[in-house]
């Protein structure tokens, strides 16, 4: 598996399960950033936290972003509902013949 599928896999599962790296997790990436940026452990360690911290933001405002989102599409399917059902009693009063509206100011009955 290469690094980079790894580090993914490490950060979605620490963020699914409430945004606290093991210890072993914390070790593994600060080594990792340590080797590949060639810093002491000590600042690869402050770096791996900068970003689990930036990874927690991006995904509260990413719940958040959903969360107003469903919101918006709820109301809007009541919206179609409530038009729907609107435009069914006014066509089932033209079927039968009980339809009265008002089209360009002037009312109209078909009795």
């Amino acid at each position: 598996m290469t690094p980079r599928r790894e580090i993914g896999r490490i950060f979605a599962r620490t963020l699914r399960e409430g945004g606290e790296l093991s210890t072993a997790d914390r070790i593994f990436l600060a080594q990792l950033v340590a080797s590949r940026s060639g810093i002491d452990q000590v600042e690869a360690n402050k770096r791996v936290s900068e970003v689990l911290n930036q990874a927690k933001v991006a995904a509260d405002e990413a719940r958040s972003a959903a969360a107003k989102t469903a919101l918006w599409l709820t109301a809007a399917m009541l919206v179609g509902a409530f038009a729907a059902s609107l435009a069914a009693i006014e066509g089932g009063q033209l079927r039968d013949g009980r339809w009265h509206g008002v089209i360009g100011g002037r009312s109209y009955r078909t009795e």
